[in-house]
């Protein structure tokens, strides 16, 4: 009878020692998952500084892309451009060089056409043998025609030819350098996209750990 009544009391001991235990390991509990929403908290707001920031990084690459694409068109585009202004204004020098050559060449074969009258007069025997060894007039001025012509006709190709030449690379390049700037952009936002996920999966896999701790310990 002793015995039972030891037995009784050890265990009215451990149901009442573990009453008043429970609220202790309630409030322990509550305390530490308290902490652990601040931590929580705390890296979600890290999480979002991060986001943030990295997305202010890609803008301005995305910007300096932009610009340097655009500076590229200008090299691509202007410079050329200048440059065919420059090559035509060589190309209208060497007319207006070419037209006075010509000019001074029918000057010259005017004045030995027609030499004066004293000289005609006081030597014929010279003049008519000068006559007979040069070449005819009209001949040298119909050759100095063509010549010209001919210089204008090739020089007329060649312009086309190298604005032509300098249109196509400038358009190639410049559809180079925009299919080079989508490709990074599409890059750079799936970089973005990427990165975003899988810090919005770390954070739900803590909050699923964090639930499956308060399961635990409710159950206990």
């Amino acid at each position: 009878m002793t015995a039972l009544r030891v037995v009784h009391k050890n265990q009215f001991l451990d149901i009442m020692d573990h009453i008043y235990r429970r609220p202790e390991l309630q409030r322990v509990l509550r305390v530490l998952n308290q902490k652990e929403d601040r931590d929580l908290q705390r890296k979600l707001i890290m999480l979002d500084k991060q986001h943030r920031y990295t997305q202010k990084m890609l803008q301005q690459r995305r910007d300096k892309l932009i610009n340097e694409a655009r500076r590229m068109v200008m090299v691509q585009v202007c410079e050329p451009k200048a440059t065919v202004s420059i090559a035509m204004k060589e190309i209208a020098e060497y007319e207006r060089n070419a037209d006075a050559n010509f000019s001074r060449a029918i000057y010259t074969s005017a004045g030995r056409l027609h030499p004066s009258k004293s000289s005609y007069e006081g030597s014929k025997l010279v003049e008519q043998g000068r006559s007979i060894s040069a070449p005819p007039p009209s001949t040298k001025s119909t050759s100095s025609v063509r010549h010209k012509g001919k210089v204008q006709s090739n020089l007329s190709l060649m312009q086309m030819k190298q604005i032509a030449t300098i249109d196509s690379i400038s358009e190639k390049e410049l559809a180079r350098q925009q299919q080079k700037a989508q490709e990074e952009m599409e890059r750079l936002r799936l970089l973005q996209r990427e990165m975003l996920h899988k810090k919005v999966m770390e954070f739900i896999e803590k909050l699923k750990d964090k639930k499956d701790v308060e399961v635990v310990t409710k159950l206990s």
